[in-house]
């Protein structure tokens, strides 16, 4: 039955929302926010709301900052190197020097899925 599916798919992203909402800050999770909100998008069949889409694209810039700054950390057998910045501290401070705040993204990412879960019911 074609409502059971629906139902059964909203119920699964309503647990995905759940989940990455413990976890927003973790590796991998700006490109897992990203699918949420298409599929999300596609459950209520509406379009993603601009804010939404901004805040994605701060976050896959963090994702990307992230990569590289990590691969420069590293020598070419892969070991830290002491001399060198955390990852987290070159992503933070790039950031900032641009004015852009991962906090802020996330806070729209999780007020839009807070909006939109009573409507996955």
């Amino acid at each position: 039955d074609v409502r059971q599916k629906r139902k059964e798919v909203k119920m699964c992203l309503n647990e995905k929302i759940n989940e990455w909402k413990k976890y927003p800050n973790a590796l991998g999770s700006e490109s897992q926010a990203g699918v949420i909100v298409g599929e999300l998008s596609a459950a209520i069949g509406e379009e993603i709301p601009d804010e939404v889409n901004a805040a994605l694209k701060q976050l896959s810039l963090r994702g990307t900052m992230r990569d590289i700054a990590q691969a420069i950390q590293h020598n070419e057998e892969h070991e830290p190197m002491p001399d060198v910045p955390s990852f987290h501290d070159v992503v933070d401070s790039g950031a900032a020097s641009c004015g852009i705040s991962w906090a802020e993204a996330l806070t729209v990412i999780a007020k839009y899925f807070d909006e939109q879960i009573p409507r996955l019911a």
